[in-house]
């Protein structure tokens, strides 16, 4: 089952800017860009890390260099509460969190993200009251050399949208670690 929710993450970018129905785009009636998304603030969500379960956002986090992707990536999950969880199993469910990650190292000069939020459910946390992202989303560096990235701060974000239009967001700043 965790490798058939995994595999939606390649329907991540399909699904991150739907349309203007109060889903993954349409910052305003007229069909504006998909991000930010009219919201009050409400609920909360908490940053972490981990492939598939969520692990709290360390102080030192590791770039994964692998074959699943081309390029080096971070690892960012989400923990939420105070908002819906929509569904786990479809990407394309109006319900869904939509949830928006990045990186800014002012060390490095990187500004990384994707414009448009990922469409994906939550599921039921091991804390009360609580829901998971159903898998990390990933920040990739493309072709940024990673030698330079070894030992230098970066300050990762997560912001989330949720079915209710409850906004949170999180912060944390961090070292990136180099395979």
């Amino acid at each position: 089952m965790r490798a058939e929710r995994y595999a939606l993450g390649a329907l991540l970018l399909v699904a991150a800017c739907g349309g203007d129905d109060g889903g993954g785009g349409g910052g305003d009636d007229a069909g504006g860009p998909c991000w930010p998304l009219s919201a009050s603030p409400g609920g909360q969500v908490e940053l972490g890390t981990g492939e598939i379960d969520f692990e709290p956002m360390p102080d030192v986090l590791a770039v994964v260099a692998n074959t699943s992707q081309s390029d080096p990536y971070i690892e960012v999950h989400s923990r939420v509460r105070g908002m819906p969880p929509g569904s786990p199993d479809d990407p394309f469910d109006p319900k869904n969190p939509r949830t928006k990650v990045g990186l800014v190292s002012d060390e490095l000069g990187l500004v990384l993200g994707v414009e448009c939020p990922a469409s994906l459910g939550y599921v039921a946390s091991p804390e009360d009251g609580a829901f998971d992202l159903v898998h990390s989303l990933r920040i990739g560096f493309g072709l940024f050399p990673l030698e330079q990235v070894a030992g230098k701060h970066a300050r990762i974000t997560i912001e989330v949208v949720g079915s209710n239009r409850r906004y949170a967001r999180d912060e944390k700043d961090v070292v990136l670690m180099t395979p």
